[in-house]
């Protein structure tokens, strides 16, 4: 399964990195990808993309960072330049899966993809998800079965362990989880 993670200037830097983490334990073909080469994350890391948004990937990760602060830069900024609507749309069309971190979601939602679905974000974009017309769902991961949502910051850790549930078994996500020394909160996925 390929999986692409996007990465944006002012994005959280866990939000990408702990399912990027998880999802390459799972032996997942995971890349960071972005419209430049380099980033600069919310919180000062630099990071070097692996490339390009992939036209065969099955699955597109959103991050979050900035949009409960209306930053100039992060994921307020990136739903606002509709920079990523192709590669969304594109996504979209070949049924490929659409996934998020934090506020990621509102990338997402941005580009009519969460409209009657149900997800989740931060807490402090709950009312702009519900105001985007999708249906929102406060737990740390939402399977709505090809949009898959987690909650704040470290939900990102969370999301990779479920899709490693979903799509290699209970018994590879409890490896994974003790591996990191990361105990899983329950949610009503």
């Amino acid at each position: 399964m390929k999986i692409d993670i996007v990465a944006f200037d002012g994005m959280d830097e866990l939000d990408a990195i702990g399912p990027l983490e998880v999802l390459r334990r799972g032996g997942f073909d995971v890349q960071l990808v972005g419209l430049e080469d380099r980033v600069r994350c919310a919180n000062g890391l630099n990071l070097m993309t692996d490339g390009r948004p992939r036209s065969d990937a099955d699955l597109v990760v959103f991050p979050g960072g900035g949009w409960t602060n209306r930053a100039p830069e992060g994921a307020w900024a990136e739903a606002a330049s509709n920079r990523w609507t192709k590669t969304i749309d594109d996504a979209a069309r070949r049924g490929a899966m659409l996934g998020s971190v934090c506020t990621g979601a509102m990338i997402l939602a941005s580009a009519g993809m969460l409209k009657g679905r149900r997800a989740t974000t931060h807490h402090g974009a709950w009312a702009d998800l519900e105001e985007s017309g999708a249906s929102l769902v406060k737990e740390r991961v939402v399977d709505d079965g090809d949009r898959i949502t987690a909650a704040g910051v470290t939900s990102g850790i969370d999301l990779g362990l479920h899709l490693v549930e979903r799509f290699q078994g209970a018994e590879a996500a409890a490896t994974i989880a003790r591996e990191l020394e990361y105990r899983a909160p329950t949610s009503a996925c």
